[in-house]
């Protein structure tokens, strides 16, 4: 009898000691893909913020539609789109390796608790099967053969256990079970979760291929479009030369006219025997120097200057030529002024130049003022130093409201800032 309750409670105890190593390993398992999950869910999380930047960048490019003069633009958004792509590619790569690494540590998780579940079973089963072949023996049997109360009390206790042992047998199989239903559906949602990013990897690579199809000919477009502009400006660059050759033409004939002119003068006087030392050396040409002209917009002062005389870079053609004059920038309709009396030569709107006009002052030394919004005067006409002559505007080939100054001394251009106080 002693030896049926001591083998009893042995089994009892190496049962109890099975479930509690078997809790343990489930536990230590849990832990070994919880770093997993909570990686999986971070790039989730990142993968979906990269998919909310795009569509933001899809419609900043739908709002830019095909315009030309916006090529720039969405050249820019779809280069920060492809960068979303790119990033999204990158973000979906890394979560199916998360998770082939997660799938991996259930698999394991899962075929561990396969085999508690065999052993479980097997106890299960055995216990099944011993209290089938002791069908005749009831638990109330073992009371009732007890020789004595104290023997009833310890049968009692053994009785007791006997009962908690079968009831945990069931309960950790059935726990066994469900923890394997558990598992494989975790595994199962992984394996298709996987599946499902593997699937629009493939799609976000096409993606991708598309928008550098879409970029290629944005910078084709832009080419052609810079092709275009740089034609542009080199036919304005031929013009503004053209015209700048005709006021050196001008100027220059003008001082070959004060020099012929003085000439005469000077010979007339040698004939009458005038022997002036002031008219002999006169050459007729008029050098300027400092003070010699009125600035040309009396509202505004030389810290306006935007862009000074001499050799500069265009933006669009890339050659290096002089600029030769200085660019003034003020508003649109600011007073323009004759820099010094003369003869208006040259008063018409150009293609570069827009609404231009030019002053002959004698002696070879012309002013011209360019990009006007409004010319005042007309050729012929005489103008003093300091007239209102036109508004300033953005006409021609400009960027912005400014003035173009020029100022021609004997056929060539020189920096006009040599001539103010």
């Amino acid at each position: 009898m002693m030896r049926n309750k001591t083998a009893k409670i042995i089994a009892g105890a190496v049962a109890l000691l099975l479930a509690v190593l078997m809790i343990f390993s489930a536990l230590a398992s849990g832990l070994s893909y919880a770093g997993a999950a909570g990686g999986i869910s971070s790039l989730k999380k990142q993968l979906s913020s990269i998919e909310s930047q795009k569509a933001a960048v899809k419609r900043e490019i739908a709002a830019l539609g095909n315009k030309i003069d916006a090529a720039s633009e969405r050249k820019a958004a779809l280069d920060k789109q492809m960068e979303l792509t790119q990033d999204e590619i990158d973000t979906t790569k890394a979560l199916i390796r998360s998770l082939k690494e997660q799938i991996g540590v259930k698999s394991d998780e899962l075929d561990e608790a396969e085999r508690a579940l065999d052993e479980k079973t097997e106890l299960f089963e055995t216990r099944v099967r011993v209290m089938y072949e002791n069908g005749d023996i009831s638990y109330l049997d073992v009371l009732l053969s007890s020789d004595s109360f104290s023997d009833m009390l310890s049968n009692l206790e053994i009785v007791s256990q006997i009962m908690d042992y079968d009831k945990k047998v069931v309960r950790d199989y059935t726990a066994a079970k469900k923890d394997i239903e558990v598992k494989k559906a975790s595994l199962e949602s992984d394996k298709k979760d996987e599946e499902t990013y593997q699937n629009s990897l493939e799609s976000k690579y096409s993606a991708l291929d598309d928008q550098k199809s879409e970029q290629q000919k944005i910078i084709t477009e832009l080419n052609a479009n810079m092709d275009a502009k740089k034609a542009q400006a080199e036919k304005m660059e031929a013009e503004q030369e053209s015209i700048n050759s005709e006021i050196e033409r001008l100027s220059r004939e003008a001082a070959e006219r004060a020099a012929a002119e003085a000439a005469a003068r000077r010979k007339q006087q040698q004939q009458s025997g005038s022997s002036s030392s002031s008219s002999s050396e006169d050459s007729g040409v008029v050098i300027p120097t400092s003070g010699t002209f009125v600035w040309p917009l009396p509202d505004y002062g030389t810290d306006r200057i935007s862009s000074p005389y001499g050799y500069r870079t265009h933006p669009i053609t890339g050659k290096r030529k002089l600029h030769a004059g200085i660019d003034v920038g003020v508003p649109c309709g600011a007073t323009i002024v004759a820099a010094a009396s003369g003869t208006v030569v040259r008063s018409y709107m150009s293609s570069s130049y827009g609404n231009y006009t030019v002053i002959d002052h004698g002696g070879g030394v012309m002013t011209a003022y360019a990009h006007q919004s409004k010319r005042l005067v007309s050729a012929g006409e005489h103008v003093s130093a300091g007239q209102k002559i036109g508004l300033v505007g953005s006409t021609g080939n400009s960027t912005g409201n400014h003035l173009h100054f020029e100022v021609y001394v004997n056929g060539s251009t020189v920096n006009p800032m040599r001539y103010f106080n």
